[in-house]
């Protein structure tokens, strides 16, 4: 088998993976039966969780995808008791 095969699954594989940079924030989350203001702050305390994750695993501000904030910052809001909006 050549390189080039090997090398078009292999990007296949991680395009998905890559596709969003996008941050995440409270905006992506539905809020339910919490106020406005507490969304923000329960976001403002896993933004800080996230960035200080991200400071030690990730790749900081390297880190095109976001990967390592948003997995900390999805975790964060999902024990807060948000769920992602569709």
């Amino acid at each position: 088998m050549t390189l080039r095969p090997l090398l078009a699954i292999a990007l296949s594989a991680l395009a998905p993976a890559c596709a969003s940079t996008e941050v995440r924030t409270a905006d992506h989350y539905e809020r339910g039966k919490a106020s406005q203001a507490q969304l923000q702050k329960d976001a403002s305390l896993c933004d800080k969780q996230a960035e200080a994750d991200q400071k030690q695993l990730g790749y900081g501000p390297y880190d095109p995808s976001q990967g390592t904030y948003n997995r900390m910052f999805d975790a964060c809001m999902r024990a807060s008791g948000y769920a992602r909006k569709p």
